[in-house]
Protein backbone atom coordinates (compact mmCIF):
# COMPACT_ATOMS: atom_id res chain seq x y z
CA UNK A 1 0.00 0.00 0.00
CA UNK A 2 1.53 3.62 -0.87
CA UNK A 3 2.30 5.92 1.44
CA UNK A 4 0.05 8.38 1.78
CA UNK A 5 1.86 11.95 0.92
CA UNK A 6 1.20 14.24 3.71
CA UNK A 7 1.70 18.30 4.04
CA UNK A 8 1.38 19.70 7.25
CA UNK A 9 0.55 23.30 7.03
CA UNK A 10 1.28 25.32 11.00
CA UNK A 11 0.16 28.67 12.07
CA UNK A 12 2.78 30.04 14.81
CA UNK A 13 -0.21 32.77 16.19
CA UNK A 14 -2.60 30.00 16.59
CA UNK A 15 -4.18 30.18 20.06
CA UNK A 16 -2.96 29.93 23.58
CA UNK A 17 0.34 28.07 22.16
CA UNK A 18 -0.43 24.73 24.40
CA UNK A 19 -0.02 21.40 22.64
CA UNK A 20 2.31 22.93 20.16
CA UNK A 21 4.61 20.31 21.21
CA UNK A 22 2.56 17.99 19.34
CA UNK A 23 3.23 18.97 15.84
CA UNK A 24 6.89 17.83 16.05
CA UNK A 25 6.03 14.74 17.89
CA UNK A 26 3.03 14.36 14.26
CA UNK A 27 6.58 14.79 12.66
CA UNK A 28 8.74 12.70 13.97
CA UNK A 29 6.08 9.56 14.00
CA UNK A 30 5.65 10.28 10.26
CA UNK A 31 9.55 9.80 9.37
CA UNK A 32 9.91 6.64 12.10
CA UNK A 33 6.67 5.34 8.75
CA UNK A 34 9.05 6.44 6.09
CA UNK A 35 6.61 9.06 5.30
CA UNK A 36 8.61 12.34 4.71
CA UNK A 37 5.84 14.88 5.45
CA UNK A 38 6.48 18.53 3.72
CA UNK A 39 6.00 21.18 6.28
CA UNK A 40 5.32 24.70 5.79
CA UNK A 41 4.05 27.75 7.55
CA UNK A 42 3.93 30.01 4.14
CA UNK A 43 0.54 30.13 1.60
CA UNK A 44 2.43 30.25 -1.66
CA UNK A 45 4.32 27.14 -0.32
CA UNK A 46 1.59 25.53 0.50
CA UNK A 47 -0.23 26.39 -2.55
CA UNK A 48 3.12 25.13 -4.79
CA UNK A 49 3.17 21.85 -2.62
CA UNK A 50 -0.47 21.10 -3.77
CA UNK A 51 0.34 21.80 -7.23
CA UNK A 52 3.13 18.81 -6.87
CA UNK A 53 1.16 16.59 -4.85
CA UNK A 54 -1.26 13.82 -6.32
CA UNK A 55 -4.52 13.46 -3.67
CA UNK A 56 -2.30 14.93 -0.53
CA UNK A 57 -3.50 15.06 3.13
CA UNK A 58 -2.96 17.82 4.77
CA UNK A 59 -2.56 19.01 8.20
CA UNK A 60 -3.79 22.47 9.06
CA UNK A 61 -2.09 23.16 12.64
CA UNK A 62 -4.42 25.73 14.42
CA UNK A 63 -6.85 27.99 14.80
CA UNK A 64 -10.28 28.35 13.02
CA UNK A 65 -8.83 31.38 10.76
CA UNK A 66 -5.69 29.27 9.67
CA UNK A 67 -8.23 26.03 9.04
CA UNK A 68 -10.55 28.11 7.27
CA UNK A 69 -7.68 29.59 4.97
CA UNK A 70 -6.09 25.82 4.09
CA UNK A 71 -9.66 24.90 3.17
CA UNK A 72 -9.79 28.39 1.09
CA UNK A 73 -6.68 27.34 -0.91
CA UNK A 74 -7.87 23.83 -1.44
CA UNK A 75 -11.22 24.75 -2.64
CA UNK A 76 -9.58 27.26 -4.81
CA UNK A 77 -6.64 25.35 -6.78
CA UNK A 78 -9.40 22.33 -7.04
CA UNK A 79 -11.69 24.76 -8.75
CA UNK A 80 -9.38 27.38 -10.63
CA UNK A 81 -6.43 25.31 -11.39
CA UNK A 82 -7.54 21.86 -11.62
CA UNK A 83 -5.61 20.38 -8.85
CA UNK A 84 -6.31 16.88 -7.79
CA UNK A 85 -8.60 16.92 -4.62
CA UNK A 86 -6.59 16.47 -1.26
CA UNK A 87 -8.30 15.59 2.33
CA UNK A 88 -7.75 17.69 5.52
CA UNK A 89 -7.38 16.86 8.63
CA UNK A 90 -7.59 20.23 11.10
CA UNK A 91 -5.19 19.81 14.33
CA UNK A 92 -6.91 22.52 16.73
CA UNK A 93 -4.60 24.89 18.34
CA UNK A 94 -6.93 28.20 18.65
CA UNK A 95 -9.12 29.23 21.10
CA UNK A 96 -12.40 28.01 20.29
CA UNK A 97 -11.56 25.25 17.26
CA UNK A 98 -15.37 25.51 15.71
CA UNK A 99 -14.60 22.76 13.43
CA UNK A 100 -12.89 20.70 15.38
CA UNK A 101 -15.29 20.51 18.25
CA UNK A 102 -18.15 19.69 15.55
CA UNK A 103 -16.55 16.85 14.09
CA UNK A 104 -14.06 15.59 17.29
CA UNK A 105 -10.60 16.81 16.16
CA UNK A 106 -7.94 16.69 18.45
CA UNK A 107 -4.62 18.31 18.91
CA UNK A 108 -2.77 14.79 19.33
CA UNK A 109 -0.16 13.92 17.50
CA UNK A 110 -1.52 10.21 17.96
CA UNK A 111 -4.72 10.59 17.13
CA UNK A 112 -3.87 12.77 13.66
CA UNK A 113 -1.83 10.39 12.57
CA UNK A 114 -4.44 7.57 12.83
CA UNK A 115 -6.39 9.61 10.85
CA UNK A 116 -4.17 9.92 8.41
CA UNK A 117 -3.39 6.13 8.01
CA UNK A 118 -7.28 5.47 8.90
CA UNK A 119 -9.91 8.65 8.49
CA UNK A 120 -12.40 8.31 6.16
CA UNK A 121 -13.99 11.27 3.74
CA UNK A 122 -16.71 13.26 4.52
CA UNK A 123 -17.12 16.38 1.90
CA UNK A 124 -18.51 19.68 3.90
CA UNK A 125 -19.88 23.05 2.75
CA UNK A 126 -17.31 26.07 2.25
CA UNK A 127 -18.76 29.58 3.19
CA UNK A 128 -17.11 32.77 1.82
CA UNK A 129 -18.06 36.35 2.38
CA UNK A 130 -16.48 38.26 -0.82
CA UNK A 131 -12.91 35.93 -0.83
CA UNK A 132 -12.63 35.57 2.91
CA UNK A 133 -13.52 31.56 3.53
CA UNK A 134 -15.49 30.63 6.51
CA UNK A 135 -16.30 27.06 7.99
CA UNK A 136 -18.45 27.50 10.70
CA UNK A 137 -20.63 31.07 11.27
CA UNK A 138 -20.51 34.69 10.19
CA UNK A 139 -22.30 37.11 12.00
CA UNK A 140 -22.89 41.26 11.89
CA UNK A 141 -23.22 43.23 14.66
CA UNK A 142 -23.14 43.08 18.26
CA UNK A 143 -20.24 40.45 18.66
CA UNK A 144 -18.68 41.36 15.74
CA UNK A 145 -17.99 44.52 17.32
CA UNK A 146 -16.56 42.39 20.31
CA UNK A 147 -14.09 40.70 17.88
CA UNK A 148 -13.34 44.30 15.65
CA UNK A 149 -12.12 45.57 19.38
CA UNK A 150 -10.44 42.21 20.46
CA UNK A 151 -8.89 42.55 17.09
CA UNK A 152 -7.45 46.61 17.28
CA UNK A 153 -5.65 45.00 20.99
CA UNK A 154 -4.67 42.09 20.20
CA UNK A 155 -1.17 41.36 21.02
CA UNK A 156 -0.29 37.65 20.50
CA UNK A 157 -2.37 34.72 21.81
CA UNK A 158 -5.73 35.12 22.85
CA UNK A 159 -7.41 33.31 26.02
CA UNK A 160 -11.09 33.67 26.73
CA UNK A 161 -11.01 36.08 29.48
CA UNK A 162 -9.06 38.28 27.03
CA UNK A 163 -12.98 38.71 25.56
CA UNK A 164 -14.43 40.30 28.82
CA UNK A 165 -13.04 43.73 28.34
CA UNK A 166 -14.23 44.41 24.89
CA UNK A 167 -17.72 42.47 25.64
CA UNK A 168 -17.94 45.34 28.62
CA UNK A 169 -17.08 47.91 26.07
CA UNK A 170 -19.68 46.88 23.37
CA UNK A 171 -22.54 46.38 25.68
CA UNK A 172 -21.69 50.51 27.42
CA UNK A 173 -21.55 51.72 23.83
CA UNK A 174 -23.11 49.67 21.01
CA UNK A 175 -26.36 50.96 19.30
CA UNK A 176 -27.01 48.23 17.31
CA UNK A 177 -28.55 50.03 13.93
CA UNK A 178 -30.87 48.37 11.60
CA UNK A 179 -28.90 45.65 9.26
CA UNK A 180 -30.93 44.62 6.11
CA UNK A 181 -30.44 41.12 4.74
CA UNK A 182 -31.33 40.43 1.28
CA UNK A 183 -31.63 36.70 0.25
CA UNK A 184 -31.44 34.27 -1.94
CA UNK A 185 -32.22 30.66 -2.72
CA UNK A 186 -34.70 30.42 0.14
CA UNK A 187 -35.96 27.26 -0.21
CA UNK A 188 -40.27 27.26 -0.29
CA UNK A 189 -40.77 25.75 3.35
CA UNK A 190 -38.48 28.00 4.57
CA UNK A 191 -40.30 30.98 3.26
CA UNK A 192 -43.56 31.28 5.40
CA UNK A 193 -43.00 33.70 8.23
CA UNK A 194 -45.36 36.67 7.87
CA UNK A 195 -43.08 39.24 9.13
CA UNK A 196 -40.71 39.68 6.20
CA UNK A 197 -39.87 43.03 4.40
CA UNK A 198 -40.93 41.30 1.07
CA UNK A 199 -40.38 37.96 -0.22
CA UNK A 200 -41.56 35.12 -2.83
CA UNK A 201 -40.57 31.39 -3.25
CA UNK A 202 -36.73 31.84 -3.72
CA UNK A 203 -35.58 35.24 -2.33
CA UNK A 204 -36.27 36.93 1.02
CA UNK A 205 -35.64 40.56 2.66
CA UNK A 206 -35.99 41.02 6.29
CA UNK A 207 -34.62 43.63 8.90
CA UNK A 208 -32.77 42.91 11.89
CA UNK A 209 -30.41 44.34 14.56
CA UNK A 210 -28.18 41.30 14.89
CA UNK A 211 -27.39 38.90 11.92
CA UNK A 212 -25.85 35.40 11.75
CA UNK A 213 -25.61 32.91 8.69
CA UNK A 214 -24.41 29.02 10.22
CA UNK A 215 -22.72 26.61 8.19
CA UNK A 216 -21.97 24.39 11.57
CA UNK A 217 -24.06 24.97 14.41
CA UNK A 218 -21.51 25.59 16.63
CA UNK A 219 -20.23 29.30 18.02
CA UNK A 220 -17.69 30.30 20.81
CA UNK A 221 -17.99 29.69 24.42
CA UNK A 222 -19.61 26.10 23.66
CA UNK A 223 -23.13 27.86 22.94
CA UNK A 224 -25.18 26.55 20.18
CA UNK A 225 -27.47 28.95 18.47
CA UNK A 226 -28.72 27.32 15.29
CA UNK A 227 -28.59 23.79 16.27
CA UNK A 228 -30.03 22.66 12.81
CA UNK A 229 -27.39 24.20 10.73
CA UNK A 230 -25.89 20.76 8.40
CA UNK A 231 -21.84 21.46 6.85
CA UNK A 232 -23.18 19.45 3.89
CA UNK A 233 -26.68 20.19 2.76
CA UNK A 234 -25.30 23.56 0.82
CA UNK A 235 -27.36 25.93 2.23
CA UNK A 236 -26.79 28.84 5.48
CA UNK A 237 -28.80 28.67 7.48
CA UNK A 238 -29.84 32.77 9.11
CA UNK A 239 -30.91 33.19 12.48
CA UNK A 240 -32.26 37.52 12.51
CA UNK A 241 -32.65 38.78 15.81
CA UNK A 242 -34.82 41.89 15.44
CA UNK A 243 -34.32 43.81 18.38
CA UNK A 244 -31.88 46.51 18.30
CA UNK A 245 -31.66 47.67 21.98
CA UNK A 246 -28.60 46.71 24.50
CA UNK A 247 -31.96 45.09 26.76
CA UNK A 248 -32.98 42.71 23.53
CA UNK A 249 -28.79 41.59 23.09
CA UNK A 250 -28.88 40.61 26.55
CA UNK A 251 -31.73 39.11 26.50
CA UNK A 252 -30.73 36.96 23.37
CA UNK A 253 -27.67 36.20 24.73
CA UNK A 254 -29.77 34.64 27.91
CA UNK A 255 -31.98 32.57 25.66
CA UNK A 256 -29.23 31.66 23.95
CA UNK A 257 -27.63 30.14 27.28
CA UNK A 258 -30.80 28.86 28.62
CA UNK A 259 -31.75 27.47 25.20
CA UNK A 260 -34.77 29.10 25.03
CA UNK A 261 -33.81 32.13 21.88
CA UNK A 262 -35.47 29.93 18.95
CA UNK A 263 -38.81 30.35 20.97
CA UNK A 264 -38.72 34.31 21.08
CA UNK A 265 -41.24 35.77 19.07
CA UNK A 266 -38.54 38.22 17.55
CA UNK A 267 -36.51 35.78 16.15
CA UNK A 268 -36.79 34.57 12.49
CA UNK A 269 -34.78 31.77 11.11
CA UNK A 270 -34.38 30.49 7.46
CA UNK A 271 -32.21 29.30 5.00
CA UNK A 272 -30.57 30.06 2.30
CA UNK A 273 -27.75 29.65 -0.61
CA UNK A 274 -26.64 33.78 -0.79
CA UNK A 275 -27.29 36.76 1.32
CA UNK A 276 -26.68 40.69 0.77
CA UNK A 277 -25.98 42.09 4.02
CA UNK A 278 -26.04 46.11 4.61
CA UNK A 279 -26.97 48.92 6.90
CA UNK A 280 -26.86 52.40 6.51
CA UNK A 281 -24.39 52.18 9.67
CA UNK A 282 -20.91 50.90 9.96
CA UNK A 283 -21.68 47.69 10.94
CA UNK A 284 -18.79 45.34 12.06
CA UNK A 285 -19.07 41.56 11.14
CA UNK A 286 -16.96 38.41 12.18
CA UNK A 287 -16.14 35.10 10.53
CA UNK A 288 -15.20 32.01 12.45
CA UNK A 289 -14.16 34.30 15.20
CA UNK A 290 -12.07 36.40 13.39
CA UNK A 291 -12.18 40.46 12.87
CA UNK A 292 -13.81 40.38 9.00
CA UNK A 293 -14.36 44.36 8.60
CA UNK A 294 -17.72 46.36 7.98
CA UNK A 295 -20.94 46.25 6.04
CA UNK A 296 -22.10 45.79 2.88
CA UNK A 297 -21.16 42.26 2.31
CA UNK A 298 -21.80 39.23 0.46
CA UNK A 299 -22.19 35.75 1.89
CA UNK A 300 -22.55 32.46 -0.05
CA UNK A 301 -22.15 28.78 0.46
CA UNK A 302 -19.71 26.15 -2.12
CA UNK A 303 -21.52 22.72 -1.46
CA UNK A 304 -19.32 19.98 -1.12
CA UNK A 305 -16.11 21.71 -1.75
CA UNK A 306 -13.61 20.24 1.40
CA UNK A 307 -13.36 16.73 2.29
CA UNK A 308 -12.21 16.11 5.22
CA UNK A 309 -10.87 13.06 7.11
CA UNK A 310 -12.67 11.90 10.23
Amino acid sequence: MPLPSVVLFTSPKAGSGKNRDQIDRLISRLRQANNSASVTANVAELDALLRQTVKPIVVAAGGDGTIGLVASRLAVLQTLDNVAPARLIPMPMGTENLLARQFGFRADADYVFDKIYHGHSTPIDLGFVGQKPFLSMVTCGFDGEVIRAMHLTRRGHIRRFDYWRPILRAIRHYRFPPIMIEAEGVPPSDDSQEDDVGGNDSTRTIQCGWAMAFNLPVYAGGMTIEPHAKPNDGLLDVIAFQGRSILSGLRYVAGIRLGRHLEFPDVVRFRATTLRVHSSHRVPFQLDGDYGGKLPIEIRVEPSAIELLV
